[in-house]
């Protein structure tokens, strides 16, 4: 995307120092890109819809505390309503350090700040050493307002990165519940080129089926009767709770205590497919959803590349501190 002495702006949740400025300066290796600080979800949503950012990049799943439901409906908002696309992807392991002041120690600190979803995945070595915990909006945000304010007592659950920024302390390395964390993260952009990958894609699609006996397992019988084709992720939301006014019109009518088209679900379902099947498969799904006024309850999020291997670069800084 970088053009000239065009600089790629990239959107993310959080402050420099986080995990998310680690994926977007991955999926920019080579350049530098101009990182565009968030705080809400929304916001980065906003941002590339009125232009102060090129793209952005989330995360949108994590091995040990699964997906971030926040992001998935924003996604179907925007890919219906604004052409928002998903184009790569990137699966990084999260190594979570304990970061408080230089002066201070393990058995002093007594409350830790982070992503409520940083706490969850350091959950069994912040309760073993009977640390409160304290939800805030970012991880590499939680570790500058310790430092700002020069508290001794609290620590932060966050990158070395981070802590190198703020010139604070690891007070322990590597504290999550399990080794094997990692973060999936996408970079979306507004209405891009279609991407030219080789091999097999991965494809995230969005659909509605009527709730009723038989209707998923014919559905997914779509992908299984394909040669090279195969399911590897579906979740699911409710329909009547979408953001979207145009999926809003595909929940079925029904009286005052009646469940029908009440339980409808939303599924995300990503697939593996050869690049040459990808249409074919897409096609056939929306054979099978539920309609509106002549309009599929279907929506495309991406198809991008799928040869992309795990990375192991959260550990150390990623960048010289700024």
């Amino acid at each position: 995307m970088t053009s000239g002495d065009h600089v790629t702006r990239v959107a993310i949740q959080g402050e420099p120092g986080s995990y998310s400025e680690c994926a977007a300066l991955d999926f920019f290796a080579g350049e530098d890109p101009q990182i565009v600080p968030c705080r809400d979800y929304p916001d980065l949503f906003r941002a590339v819809n009125e232009g102060t950012a090129d793209c952005m990049v989330i995360p949108i799943e994590n091995s040990a505390a699964g997906s971030v439901y926040p992001y998935y409906d924003l996604l179907l908002e925007y890919a219906t309503e604004h052409g928002f696309r998903v184009v790569s992807e990137r699966k990084l392991r999260i190594r979570h350090n304990l970061i408080a002041h230089q002066d201070a120690k393990l058995e002093e600190i007594t409350e830790v700040w982070s992503h409520f979803q940083a706490l969850d995945q350091c959950r069994v070595f912040l309760q073993s050493h009977g640390m409160r915990m304290k939800a805030v909006y970012d991880t590499a945000g939680a570790v500058q307002e310790i430092a700002e304010q020069g508290l001794r007592h609290v620590a932060a659950v966050g990158s070395a990165q981070a802590a190198a920024d703020n010139g604070m302390k690891i007070l322990a390395r590597n504290i999550t519940n399990h080794v094997d964390n990692y973060t999936r993260f996408l970079r979306v952009e507004k209405n891009p080129p279609p991407v030219i990958a080789a091999g097999k894609v991965k494809a995230t699609v969005v659909f509605c089926i009527a709730n009723r006996e038989g209707s998923l397992f014919r559905t997914l019988a779509a992908f299984g009767s394909r040669r090279g084709v195969g399911i590897i992720r579906m979740e699911c939301r409710p329909l009547i709770g979408t953001l979207s006014q145009r999926w809003s019109k595909f929940t079925r009518q029904h009286g005052d205590g009646e469940d029908e088209g009440v339980w409808d679900l939303l599924y995300y379902l990503d697939f593996l497919a050869p690049a040459a099947k990808c249409d074919a498969v897409l096609e056939h799904l929306s054979d099978l959803v539920l309609e509106s006024g002549g309009d599929k309850a279907m929506q495309l999020l991406g198809c991008y590349d799928a040869n992309i291997p795990l990375r192991d670069i959260t550990g150390e800084p990623w960048r010289k501190s700024r």
